[in-house]
């Protein structure tokens, strides 16, 4: 039977066995206090399964409990899942109508790998005064973007590079801890900002004991070489996608 929980030392730890793959729950837990946690057993989780309004995140290698999951929580309606293991996410597919999808490369940087010798120019922390302008250059900007934008730059670790005091390349950490939001404006690009702004993020995400890492949509040709360069590595496929769960309202409607 699949219960809800709160965060403990037993999920961290069940998380941590598969750790690069579950870095996004582990941040969700971490930073998100009213998304919701559901487990199979206190003591000895064999699946974790976390909501947090449209947005889901699951992990298991059990069957039977990714199958509960979907019988007991995914009724008629719309619903989307982030960074979910490729595995995972097909057998999650197979049993619904796929709305829409977004398969990422997973890219994470080990300690050794972090190069400060890269930096070229001056980075300091995005200046929230600067939200709104990143919001509008950002790909997934939606009505909620904005707030989330201001969140994670008052409560995580940020980059930027400013030229007489204009914001021109930046990049946030969102609240699964995720490296994103990289942006470079065009008429600054070519000269390595991105490069700046990525390996000083990763190294204030280091100095507070986490991993850093990234997910990038498979479409994007450009940043992969770009995580390389500044000594990420790739991990594996993860998979953003909705699901249409039986007939919602909104189509009865």
């Amino acid at each position: 039977m699949v219960i809800k929980t709160e965060k403990s030392k037993a999920i961290k730890e069940f998380l941590e066995k598969d750790l690069l793959i579950n870095l996004n729950m582990l941040g969700i837990i971490e930073n998100v206090p009213e998304a919701e946690i559901y487990i199979d057993n206190v003591e000895n989780p064999k699946g974790v399964f976390i909501k947090k309004d449209y947005f889901n995140y699951i992990y298991s290698k059990e069957d039977s409990f990714i199958d509960e999951v979907c019988d007991n929580f995914i009724k008629d309606g719309y619903y989307g899942f982030s960074g979910v293991e490729e595995t995972i996410a097909k057998k999650i597919q197979e049993k619904y109508q796929v709305h829409w999808e977004n398969p990422c490369y997973l890219y994470y940087m080990p300690k050794e790998n972090l190069n400060l010798e890269l930096i070229k120019n001056e980075v300091q922390n995005v200046d929230i005064k600067d939200a709104e302008i990143i919001d509008e250059f950002y790909e997934f900007r939606n009505p909620g973007s904005i707030d989330a934008i201001k969140k994670d730059i008052e409560n995580r670790p940020s980059s930027a590079l400013y030229i007489n005091d204009e914001i021109v390349c930046w990049v946030l950490t969102h609240d699964d801890n995720s490296m994103g939001i990289m942006y470079t404006k065009e008429e600054h690009r070519r000269k390595g900002y991105a490069v700046d702004t990525a390996v000083d993020l990763a190294h204030k995400t280091l100095e507070i004991g986490r991993i850093p890492y990234l997910q990038i949509v498979t479409r994007n040709k450009k940043s992969p070489g770009l995580a390389k360069k500044c000594g990420f590595v790739e991990m594996g496929i993860v998979s953003w996608f909705g699901i249409i769960a039986g007939t919602p309202k909104e189509v009865i409607d």
